[in-house]
């Protein structure tokens, strides 16, 4: 079977709180680099979608050192 079609492998795939942040991180600030080429503004669901991941990397990223 092709690995490349087969999806049940990535049930098995584990990564770190840091590492997923950060990847979601990447995902927006492309996402907003696309965006702004664009100059559309974006729809309420997409806004809607970025908040909450912003909220998400709040609550991983625990207490902010004094």
């Amino acid at each position: 079977m092709n690995p490349m079609t087969d999806f049940a492998h990535l049930n098995r795939t584990q990564i770190d709180r840091v590492h997923n942040a950060a990847i979601r991180r990447e995902i927006g600030d492309r996402l907003c680099i696309s965006l702004n080429a664009e100059r559309a503004p974006p729809m309420p669901r997409l806004l809607d979608l970025l908040d909450r991941l912003a909220a998400e990397d709040r609550r991983n990223a625990g207490p902010t050192p004094h």
